[in-house]
């Protein structure tokens, strides 16, 4: 199959005036695409990061190929929710940040991982970055707050089924969180 762009629809003005929606459902529907798209979006996540060991998949979408991700990785899956959504452990720490619709918040329990975990950040669409960036700083406050142990850049990417280009996502996380451009992986790009 390959040619996964061809099960993206757009809508217009959605979720908001002036927003042009990219809609992957109909790839997730399409089991043969599904498979596909998880298969080549693994290959494309070890020839960059051969040894993962958690996969931080962004809620809801996310967790979908996330959790199919971290079994093709022999990786764990660690969900990063919606604010409100995991138990207030202690371990739990929340961020907010701007999408290009608006405002949102993300959390992420700590106690998951690991000392010295090689992290994909993973979610469905890379459009501004805000999130994926989100979630990276979530990582480096708790490293620098010494919750978590310090990482190395090297031992995280970021990974996306669909990258929007106008949008300059990809250029965000490159310039606010300095990681190789290499470890920013996308599937389909628009």
């Amino acid at each position: 199959m390959n040619n996964y762009k061809n099960l993206i629809r757009q809508y217009n003005n959605f979720p908001k005036q002036g927003v042009l929606f990219h809609d992957i459902n109909p790839l997730l529907a399409n089991w043969k695409a599904l498979r596909e798209a998880s298969n080549d979006l693994a290959v494309k996540i070890q020839e960059i990061m051969p040894f993962a060991t958690k996969v931080l998949c962004v809620e809801a979408r996310g967790f979908i190929l996330g959790g199919i991700l971290s079994s093709l990785l022999n990786a764990g899956c660690v969900p990063v929710r919606k604010k409100g959504k995991l138990p207030p452990y202690k371990s739990t720490e929340s961020i907010d940040y701007k999408l290009e619709y608006g405002v949102n918040s993300i959390s992420l329990d700590f106690s998951l991982l690991e000392y010295h975990d090689k992290i994909v950040i993973f979610d469905d669409v890379l459009a501004t970055g805000g999130t994926a960036e989100a979630v990276y700083l979530m990582l480096l406050n708790e490293s620098e707050k010494g919750n978590i142990a310090p990482f190395d850049k090297e031992n995280i990417c970021f990974a996306f089924l669909l990258e929007i280009e106008h949008l300059k996502g990809r250029e965000k996380l490159y310039d606010s969180t300095s990681i190789a451009e290499k470890n920013i992986i996308s599937l389909i790009r628009l």
